[in-house]
């Protein structure tokens, strides 16, 4: 139950992140439908994901579709790391609760004595 929880949540988190990554890379130039000055917030905001792609819009403005391609790696590649960080993080949580619960179980051991 807990691993299908996990793995929508990095689902969605990573589909926003990339989403907004790659409309801000589609974004740079002034003959692009979505062109404002807002794409320079999306591009310091999803930097890490948008570093590859920014490069090679930058030597190579007029395609877009290897923009789409890169962009879809950066989403699988985001994807796995947040499922994994949220694993890690509920494993932890687990086993201070367990610990919690060893401290509370000794406890009442020893002042019922």
């Amino acid at each position: 139950m807990w691993y299908t929880k996990e793995r929508k949540l990095s689902f969605f988190i990573a589909l926003t992140y990339v989403s907004i990554g790659t409309l801000s890379v589609c974004s740079i130039y002034p003959d692009d439908p979505f062109n404002n000055e807002w794409f320079l917030v999306g591009l310091v905001f999803t930097f890490p994901v948008t570093i590859v792609s920014f490069g090679y819009r930058y030597a190579e403005g007029d395609l877009l579709y290897p923009v789409f391609i890169i962009q879809a790696i950066m989403f699988v590649l985001t994807f796995f790391i947040l499922s994994h960080l949220l694993k890690v993080k509920n494993k932890l949580k687990i086993a201070i609760e367990n610990e919690n619960e060893k401290i509370l179980i000794v406890g009442t051991r020893t002042s019922s004595v």
